[in-house]
C-alpha cells in the first residue's frame, strides 16, 4: 500500500485506502497470485524440517491444495459461518488450511500446539467449533476433552494415516477435487476467533474480518523496512498459529507474492541463524522475547537480513543496541493489540527512533491517548490509547458479545491500553498491569490458582501450592495424599496435558502440609522463604545456586 515515500511524511500524505467493496482474504493472498497474468509458479513457501528436508511450494500448488481441502470440509456438513479450529506448526498444512476456511466463508480459529486440554476444551467450546485440524501432538489432550465437545463433528489429523474417529488429512486431500471458486465475501465477513496464545483464564474470543490483514499493511509495510522489496523472502519464528505472526509477516507476504520460509519445531537461535543465509531471508518478523536470543547468537559471520521487525510489546533502548551491534541494522517495531491489529509504527532512516515508543501512527490512521469517555486528552497526558473506529484493521467484536478491554465509544476504537502521545505524535504504551495471582513465564500469562488446582487434582495429591521463581519457571509444593509417593516427572506430564507447557513446574517439592492462614488460604511468602533444596538440583537450580 505505500509507495516507496522518501518520508512518514509524505507516507501520509499521499496515502490512500484501496479495499475493495467485496474481498475475499484468500483469494487476496492466494488465487490473486496465480491470475491476471501473474506468475503462479512463483515459490509461495519454503518448509525446513528439523532434519534439514527442505520443500518448495508454489502459489498455483497453493490455490489446488486449498481447494481440495475446501471440498473436504464441504462434504463433512462445513458452511459458510461455521468455526474450524486450527492446531498446527508452520508448514503445508497450515498453509492450505488458512487459505482454505476464508476461501469458504468460515471462520478459522487458531489454537497455539503448546495448550493442553482445559485451554483447548475453552476455545473448542466457547467458538462452537465443528470441526478441527491438528497436529498429532495435539491428540492426547483432544482425547481428554472430546466427550466435553458436542459441536465438534469433524477432526482432521495432519498426518499420513490415523484412527477412523480422526481420519488423516493427506489421504482425504489425495480423493478431493481441485476445483473450488471462493466465495465472494465483503471485507466486513467475519474470517477469524483469535484468543490469547497463552492458556490463562477463560478469554473472550475476538472477531477479525476479512479486512483484518489489509488493515494493518501501512504499519507492517513501514516496519519491515517498505516491504516489500525486490527479492525478499519473508520468516518468522514465531508460532502461526497467533494473530501476530499471521497478519505482521506470512499473509502480507503472500498479500504481496512474497515467499515464505516455514521452520516446524522449536526455537533455536543458531539453526535460525543458519536459515536466514542458507534460504536469503530478507524480511524478517520477530517476537519481542526471540530478539535477543537471536541477536546474542549472532557473533559470528553470517548474512544478514535487510530488514528487521518487532511488536507488538515495546523493545528496550539497550535491546536496540544489542540488534544493532549483531546485524548492523535497526529493528523497527510495529504497535497495536489484536483487537485493532498493527496501527503504529517507526522506521529507522524515516524518523528517529525513540525506544520504548514504537513510533508513530500509521499513514492512513489516527492514534490518540482519550479519557474513558472518547474525548482526547492533551499531548502529554497519561490516557487509554485510541485508534479511529472506522480503521480497517479493526475487530468486529467480541465471540458472543462477551466483555473485553478494547471498546467503541465515539469515533475511537479503545484499546483498553494505557499510554500517551507527545507533541511529536509519538505514541508511549504503558506496560500491563500484573494481575494478582498471574506471573509471566517466557512470556505467557500463568493463573497460579488454575495450575494449583490441575496438581490437586491428581490421584495421588492432596493440596499443592505455587511461586514464580526468579530465573524464571514455576515452584511447586505438593502435599501427598496418604500411602502415594508422586512422581515430579510424572506431576510435569499431568500439568502439561491439562494446562501448557510453560505451566509445568520446574521443581516440585514435596511437604507434608501448606502454610494456611486462618481462611484457609496460602501464605505465598512463607513458600517464598523457603529455601531451595539441593538435593537433587536441576541444572538450572545450579545455575542460581552459583549466582
Amino acid at each position: 500500500m505505500l509507495n516507496n515515500p522518501r518520508s512518514y511524511e509524505e507516507a501520509c500524505r499521499t496515502f490512500r485506502w484501496r479495499i475493495p467493496e467485496l474481498y475475499n482474504l484468500s483469494f487476496d493472498v492466494c488465487d490473486r497470485q496465480t491470475l491476471g497474468g501473474a506468475d503462479g509458479h512463483r515459490t509461495a513457501l519454503i518448509v525446513e524440517q528439523q532434519d534439514g528436508t527442505v520443500e518448495r511450494y508454489t502459489f498455483h500448488v497453493l490455490r489446488l491444495l486449498a481447494n481440495r481441502l475446501a471440498n473436504v470440509l464441504t462434504a463433512r456438513g462445513i458452511r459458510a459461518g461455521d468455526r474450524v479450529a486450527l492446531a498446527l506448526p508452520p508448514g503445508l498444512a497450515a498453509a492450505i488450511a488458512l487459505l482454505a476456511i476464508p476461501r469458504m466463508g468460515a471462520l478459522a480459529v487458531p489454537v497455539p500446539l503448546g495448550l493442553g486440554a482445559e485451554p483447548l476444551v475453552w476455545r473448542l467450546g466457547n467458538s462452537g467449533a465443528a470441526a478441527l485440524i491438528a497436529d498429532p501432538a495435539m491428540l492426547p489432550a483432544l482425547d481428554v476433552v472430546r466427550p466435553l465437545l458436542p459441536d465438534l463433528q469433524t477432526i482432521l489429523v495432519a498426518a499420513e494415516s490415523s484412527g477412523p474417529d480422526a481420519p488423516a488429512l493427506w489421504p482425504e486431500l489425495e480423493t478431493a477435487s481441485d476445483s473450488f471458486a471462493p466465495l465472494v465475501t465483503s471485507p466486513d465477513t467475519p474470517a477469524f476467533v483469535f484468543y490469547p496464545t497463552d492458556g490463562a483464564g477463560r478469554p473472550a474470543g475476538i472477531v477479525q474480518a476479512h479486512r483484518a490483514m489489509a488493515g494493518g499493511l501501512p504499519a507492517v509495510e513501514m516496519a519491515m523496512g517498505l516491504f516489500p522489496q525486490f527479492g525478499d523472502i519473508a520468516w518468522t519464528p514465531a508460532d502461526w498459529m497467533n494473530a501476530e505472526a499471521l497478519f505482521r509477516l506470512v499473509l502480507p507476504a503472500w498479500h504481496h507474492g512474497v515467499a515464505v520460509l516455514a521452520t516446524p519445531g522449536p526455537f533455536d537461535p543458531g539453526r535460525g541463524l543458519d536459515m536466514i543465509g542458507r534460504h536469503g531471508v530478507r524480511a524478517l518478523w520477530l517476537p519481542p522475547l526471540l530478539v535477543a536470543p537471536l541477536a546474542e547468537a549472532a557473533s559470528r559471520p553470517f548474512a544478514r537480513p535487510r530488514a528487521l521487525a518487532s511488536g507488538p510489546d515495546p523493545l528496550s533502548s539497550d535491546l536496540h543496541e544489542t540488534v544493532l551491534r549483531a546485524f548492523g541494522i535497526h529493528i523497527n517495531e510495529a504497535w497495536g493489540v489484536t483487537e485493532t491489529g498493527a496501527v503504529a509504527a517507526n522506521l529507522a532512516g524515516m524518523m528517529e527512533l525513540r525506544p520504548p515508543s514504537p513510533g508513530r501512527a500509521a499513514p492512513g490512521l489516527t492514534v490518540e491517548a482519550v479519557d474513558e469517555h472518547g474525548r482526547p486528552v492533551r499531548a502529554g497526558e497519561r490516557g487509554i490509547l485510541a485508534v479511529s473506529a472506522d480503521a480497517p484493521g479493526g475487530f468486529l467484536g467480541y465471540w458472543g458479545d462477551a466483555p473485553g478491554p478494547a471498546r467503541r465509544i465515539r469515533k475511537w476504537l479503545l484499546t483498553g491500553r494505557l499510554g500517551m502521545r507527545d507533541l511529536d505524535n509519538y505514541l508511549w504504551p504503558e506496560p500491563l498491569a500484573r494481575e494478582e495471582g498471574v506471573v509471566l513465564i517466557a512470556g505467557s500469562r500463568v493463573r497460579l490458582n488454575e495450575v494449583e488446582a490441575v496438581l490437586a487434582d491428581h490421584p495421588a495429591i492432596a493440596a499443592a501450592g505455587l511461586i514464580d521463581l526468579e530465573g524464571g519457571g514455576l515452584r511447586a509444593f505438593v502435599v501427598p495424599r496418604p500411602g502415594h509417593a508422586p512422581d515430579p516427572a510424572e506431576l510435569r506430564a499431568w500439568v502439561r496435558l491439562r494446562r501448557s507447557d510453560a505451566e509445568a513446574p520446574r521443581r516440585i517439592e514435596v511437604v507434608d502440609s501448606l502454610p494456611l492462614a486462618v481462611d484457609g488460604s496460602i501464605l505465598y511468602d512463607e513458600l517464598r522463604a523457603q529455601p531451595l533444596r539441593i538435593d537433587t538440583p536441576t541444572a538450572e537450580d545450579r545455575w542460581l545456586l552459583r549466582k
